[in-house]
């Protein structure tokens, strides 16, 4: 699947939802795109991940944000 078919799919399924989940997708993607213009990350063509892989990738460490973003965290960034 094309980048700009699986973008449609995306849309497609979004728009199924109800209102106040997709806001709840709005938020979602505009933290990791807020995250990659600012903070000089690695485009995606140069991780050798598909698209499809960075998404699963991306849904999986979702799980750990809270921790990562706690209070006195970011003292592990530099180890």
């Amino acid at each position: 699947m094309g980048a700009n078919e699986y973008t449609q799919q995306i849309v497609e399924d979004m728009l199924a939802l109800p209102g106040d989940k997709i806001v709840e997708v709005a938020d979602f993607v505009h933290l990791p795109k807020a995250q990659v213009q600012t903070s000089g990350h690695t485009p995606l063509r140069e991780t050798g991940l598909t698209r499809e892989e960075a998404f699963d990738l991306r849904r999986r460490l979702a799980a750990f944000e809270n921790d990562r973003d706690a209070p006195g965290m970011g003292a592990y960034d530099g180890l």
